[in-house]
């Protein structure tokens, strides 16, 4: 990624990715979307305890330049509170850059968009806040093995 992004990348620790390529595990890239820090390092840390890479966009603007820049993003989460253009509005964007990659929405308890609502959006899946570290790793290796089936179908 070119020097002066607001995004950060973390190292893959060792683990087991769930993609696989000629048998062999292949770790995942996530892409992060938060611009609480604390949140956005803690999220990173679970996925990096799994083995799977976490870039980290503080904005969604810069999660859009990530995206058109890279085609090796795997799943996108994104909180749903951002400030100048929300998490739905980035599920949007990035459906017109790259229709096949999952957006998984979080947000805390007393957002206005329902689950339901989002899922209708074309989210992959909605997460509430807070929430427990295995249900938060399950869902994103979740919504990309249901994408790695597909696409193999």
């Amino acid at each position: 990624m070119p020097a002066g992004r607001n995004a950060v990348t973390h190292g893959v620790s060792h683990g087991t990715g769930i993609a696989s390529v000629n048998g062999m595990s292949v770790p995942l890239k996530v892409l992060l979307v938060e611009d609480d820090q604390a949140m956005a390092q803690m999220c990173a840390k679970l996925i990096r305890r799994r083995g799977h890479l976490a870039v980290i966009a503080n904005s969604c603007e810069n999660a859009v330049r990530i995206v058109s820049d890279s085609d090796d993003i795997d799943v996108v989460v994104s909180d749903v509170q951002m400030p100048e253009m929300s998490g739905i509005q980035l599920l949007e964007v990035l459906h017109n850059l790259r229709e096949t990659l999952p957006v998984v929405l979080m947000t805390g308890y007393g957002n206005t968009a329902s689950p339901a609502q989002v899922l209708a959006l074309g989210a992959a899946d909605y997460i509430i806040k807070p929430f427990e570290p295995d249900a938060f790793v399950a869902c994103v290796e979740r919504v990309t093995r249901s994408r790695h089936n597909t696409a193999a179908s």
